[in-house]
């Protein structure tokens, strides 16, 4: 069991959601694209961060359809202008629905025991924060994804302009949480960004594996979010 816990931290993609096609918003990306005949420049993880630079402040949930319709064809011309793919006038408004699906929240599914486990951490007293390597405005997709009452804080890369696995963006987050590091566990399924990083920024760590392979040796694993519970004492 772990002590001496007072906040928990968590990743967001493959933590706590999925890629519904299991195959990653950049592939689907580009499959789509091909197979609507548009040539594109390489495709690189930079991209989406390029893409979603004004997510947070130019997309709201809670906006008119009409508002959101006008994101979307925005950010369309966004993908469009960046891969730099010749288009006709309208291409990205024809688009624009086609590309959200693939791009926004709609493309995660929530692992099943994954509210339920946060719900029981926030109503033991555990305040909990996401620290993702993601782009900016990740809090809208907590927002659609009906994640964002489990949360008391969501700390983004391209946010507070750091990355995992350097210690300043999980320092970021204790200081939102208003606890020292070594009282924060941290949650996440990759070994160099979630583990190792944060044992090196002095947080408490244990491993989200989901694969069906050893874990490393020595480190704290589990194969579940809801495998937390039983290991705070969580009822």
């Amino acid at each position: 069991m772990l002590t001496e816990i007072d906040a928990v931290c968590v990743d967001f993609y493959n933590t706590l959601v999925f890629h519904r096609e299991g195959i990653g918003r950049g592939r689907a990306l580009i499959e789509y694209l091909e197979a609507h005949g548009f040539a594109h420049a390489p495709w690189e993880h930079q991209v989406l961060y390029d893409v979603f630079d004004q997510h947070d402040a130019k997309y709201s949930p809670h906006g008119s359809p009409g508002d959101r319709d006008a994101y979307y064809a925005y950010l369309a011309d966004r993908v469009f202008e960046r891969l730099e793919i010749p288009r006709s006038d309208g291409d990205a408004r024809r688009h624009a629905a086609g590309l959200w699906r693939i791009l926004g929240p709609d493309a995660f599914d929530v692992f099943t025991d994954v509210r339920g486990t946060l719900s029981a951490l926030r109503a033991h007293g555990y305040p909990i924060a996401i620290v993702s390597n993601w782009q900016r405005g990740l809090r809208h997709y907590c927002t659609e994804l009906r994640l964002s009452d489990h949360l008391n804080h969501v700390v983004a890369s391209g946010d507070v302009g750091m990355a995992k696995p350097g210690p300043g963006i999980f320092l970021e987050a204790c200081a939102r949480l208003a606890t020292r590091p070594g009282r924060v566990l941290h949650v996440g399924d990759s070994f160099a960004e979630d583990y190792r990083g944060g044992k090196a920024a002095g947080l408490q760590v244990v491993l989200l594996q989901t694969d069906p392979g050893p874990p490393p040796a020595d480190v704290p694993m589990i194969r579940r979010l809801a495998e937390l519970l039983p290991l705070l004492g969580v009822r």
